[in-house]
């Protein structure tokens, strides 16, 4: 059973871990375009900086800093692929290794968007 697991989860957690880092690099040009627009809008700079709160807060982000001329947001980013290959190198085990890397030690990603 150990076997059938390896053979069929550990390639489809690789395979899920190269889209999903692809799709990240996309979602990050969309979101850094859609940053410049606003940032090259005339709106306030308080408006500007609700609206890209708004934005990263609706896909998951968290603040961690935010002033008038900086806003900091950082999300941790759950992988399946990952997850796959734990649970395909380690079978069982690799469930609960997982949880333990993602809630204490995969560090969230930090994107700092500032207004200077």
């Amino acid at each position: 059973m150990t076997t059938i697991i390896m053979l069929f989860i550990l390639p489809l957690g690789i395979v899920f871990y190269f889209f999903d880092k692809k799709t990240r690099k996309i979602n990050t040009k969309l979101f850094d375009e859609h940053v410049e627009k606003i940032k090259a809008s005339d709106l306030t700079q308080k408006e500007k900086l609700n609206i890209i709160d708004e934005m990263y807060y609706k896909n998951g982000y968290k603040i961690a800093h935010k002033t008038l001329d900086l806003l900091v947001v950082e999300k941790k980013h759950f992988n399946l692929g990952v997850l796959f290959i734990f649970f395909g190198l380690l079978s069982y085990f690799g469930l609960p290794l997982y949880y333990i890397y993602y809630r204490f030690i995969l560090k969230p990603e930090e994107i700092r968007v500032s207004f200077e």
